[in-house]
């Protein structure tokens, strides 16, 4: 395998506790790995002591302080100030095991993996996610969770928490910003490098623990979360589904889902919808520009994620 260089790059915004908890685990991790590992902090205009914490303590990590808080997407310019071959993505109120580096790296000597992601788990150690499929149900793009007793490497939708590689990601634009101020950016870009011809994996050898949505829930609550799925779900498929099979039934389906949703007295779901819709015209440019590196149809890529993956090691 490749001897690699690999920034675990963690987003923080005032998680000064979190960090105290958790950072550790990422800096023994890192000392752990056969590739050149160092850790980075994204820090999100933190108005705690988040930062002081990190120069006092961690003299060695790195902290790139954004001009604004951008959540997910201060990362695109973050990632054009390093030259890491390969990026980790990280939440700050995640837990990693010692070895949760390496499993990820040895599929990066195939040139089309885009991204690998880590088996997620609970504080208590219970299956959360990460291995997923897409779905298309009521008119909606959609990724849909699959069972916990995968133990091999598999072909994946999309990442949370896990490793990119660093120029595709940037040939990508990486996170879009039609999203803020959350939910969906990560399938988002992957689904786009799975349309731009790469692909993606679970690696259920490389697993965290993560706290869950904290930062977050606390500013958005339940309510908040779930109009920005629901919005954010349109979105998505409006902006790169290019199938005219799947959208002729999206026209059908998605007005009787909303009717059902209106009938049943579900109304943050058509606020969802109508919160999408007044974002049509930049959905509209978006798209324009996503088009010009879709390479494979949307069938295809269905398809290609039901596929088995049996790795085999490329000499370098």
């Amino acid at each position: 395998m490749k001897t690699r260089t690999v920034n675990i790059s963690i987003l923080n915004y005032n998680g000064r506790d979190l960090l105290e908890k958790y950072l550790p685990s990422v800096v023994y991790a890192a000392s752990r790995s056969q590739h050149r590992c160092r850790v980075s902090i994204v820090d999100n205009k933190s108005t705690d002591e988040s930062v002081r914490y990190i120069s006092t303590n961690f003299k060695e990590i790195e902290v790139y302080q954004s001009e604004e808080n951008r959540v997910l997407c201060s990362y695109n310019n973050y990632l054009e100030f390093i030259d890491d071959e390969i990026v980790i993505f990280l939440n700050n109120d995640i837990k990693v095991d010692p070895d949760f580096v390496d499993p990820l790296l040895m599929h990066f000597d195939h040139e089309d993996i885009f991204f690998v992601a880590a088996k997620e788990l609970s504080m208590k150690g219970e299956y959360q996610g990460n291995l997923n499929e897409l779905g298309f149900k009521f008119g909606v793009l959609s990724a849909k969770p699959l069972a916990a007793n995968i133990d091999k490497a598999q072909y994946n939708v999309y990442v949370h928490g896990g490793a990119f590689h660093r120029e595709k990601f940037i040939f990508l634009k990486g996170f879009d910003d039609i999203y803020l101020p959350g939910i969906g950016e990560d399938l988002d870009v992957c689904y786009r490098g799975w349309k731009a011809g790469w692909k993606g994996l679970y690696e259920p050898k490389s697993f965290f623990y993560h706290e869950g949505s904290t930062s977050f829930k606390q500013k958005y609550g339940d309510k908040g979360k779930a109009l920005l799925a629901h919005r954010n779900s349109f979105l998505f498929f409006w902006k790169n589904v290019t199938s005219m099979r799947m959208f002729l039934k999206h026209l059908v389906q998605a007005p009787i889902y909303l009717a059902g949703a209106l009938l049943t007295g579900r109304w943050i779901i058509v606020k969802g919808f109508l919160c999408a819709l007044a974002r049509i015209p930049k959905v509209v440019i978006k798209r324009i520009e996503s088009e010009k590196n879709f390479k494979i149809k949307d069938e295809e890529i269905m398809e290609r994620v039901l596929e088995k993956y049996t790795f085999s090691k490329v000499e370098k």
